[in-house]
């Protein structure tokens, strides 16, 4: 057979071509992340949404993580890298042997264990450090990251842990810059406004759409609405009976908007699935399409690191 050089150097060029089209893809996904450095896995378990976070900013994922990823968003990326055993209250019970196992299969040395009070404010009973009693025996050593001391010091403690010692000054200090503006934003003036917060959930098999309201007392009321002085006035769409699952509650209609008037209605989650309701509601009611609709992040304080930028956003869109 002929060697055709124009056709092998070509296909070079297509190779070339589509390894760097994948490295722009990474550079890109990493800097929505706001991580730039490269990602490293070090062989340890962490149980608790926040440290995981704060981990993942420093650029370090375990190779297993005990978090809530029913309701925190970005595990969806973050379970790409590091494999979910349950969420804490699941490893204290159920699946305590997923813990165990993974340990012993994988020998792993080290856990770090989340220390904060409450951790859940769905659900306050839960405690990550309970997870420990079942570590007795294993050949493993437990750390602990205390968050009563603050964000800035639990970003110290877990980059101590995971040998990322000056990238935890560093990435402390962003944080303290980050929430040092946010604070003088909201100084300026708080939008003050009377807000419902509506979850939009797309099943693709089925094509069904459900929609949840964020009940009051929830998360997007003490770490966004409270300190942006609005209400949440979603327990108006609530019907009576209902009450919440982890803050919410599953409606079909949303005809109560037309009764309860809120000035900001928030979309979190899907925001097709919400939108075609919101349609169907405004071709009943046309004075609701004078309401502001705007999609936002979900923030419950897993998150933290980008906590700042979370809040932040729900700031210039709800001023």
């Amino acid at each position: 057979m002929r060697f055709n050089r124009a056709k092998h150097v070509a296909k070079i060029h297509l190779i070339l071509a589509m390894s760097a089209a994948l490295l722009l893809a990474s550079a890109g996904a990493a800097l929505a992340a706001g991580v730039w450095h490269k990602l490293e896995k070090q062989n340890i378990v962490v149980i608790g949404d926040r440290v995981v976070d704060i981990a993942y900013n420093l650029g370090v994922y375990p190779a297993a993580m005990g978090v809530r990823c029913s309701i925190w968003p970005l595990c969806d990326k973050i379970k790409m890298l590091a494999k979910p055993l349950g969420c804490p209250e699941c490893l204290i019970n159920a699946k305590q042997d997923n813990l165990i196992d993974f340990i012993n299969e994988n020998n792993v040395k080290l856990v770090i264990i989340e220390k904060s009070d409450p951790f859940c404010i769905l659900k306050p009973d839960v405690k990550p450090t309970d997870v420990a009693p079942a570590l007795k025996g294993l050949d493993v050593k437990v750390e602990y990251v205390d968050f009563s001391k603050g964000i800035e010091g639990a970003i110290v403690q877990t980059a101590a842990l995971l040998g990322k010692k000056k990238a935890g000054q560093a990435l402390a200090a962003t944080y303290a810059k980050a929430s040092a503006d946010l604070e003088a934003k909201i100084a300026q003036g708080k939008p003050g406004k009377r807000v419902v917060v509506l979850n939009g959930v797309y099943q693709p098999e089925t094509t069904k759409t459900f929609i949840r309201v964020e009940t009051p007392g929830g998360y997007s009321d003490k770490f966004i609405l409270g300190p942006l002085g609005c209400q949440n006035v979603g327990d108006g769409l609530v019907p009576k009976g209902q009450t919440p699952d982890k803050g919410h509650v599953t409606i079909r209609k949303l005809d109560a908007l037309a009764t309860i008037q809120p000035q900001a209605i928030v979309i979190t989650g899907d925001g097709a699935a919400v939108q075609k309701a919101l349609a169907a509601t405004v071709a009943k009611h046309p004075e609701l399409g004078r309401t502001p609709v705007y999609c936002l992040p979900l923030y419950i304080d897993s998150s933290v690191i980008e906590r700042p930028q979370i809040v932040g956003k729900w700031l210039w869109a709800l001023r």
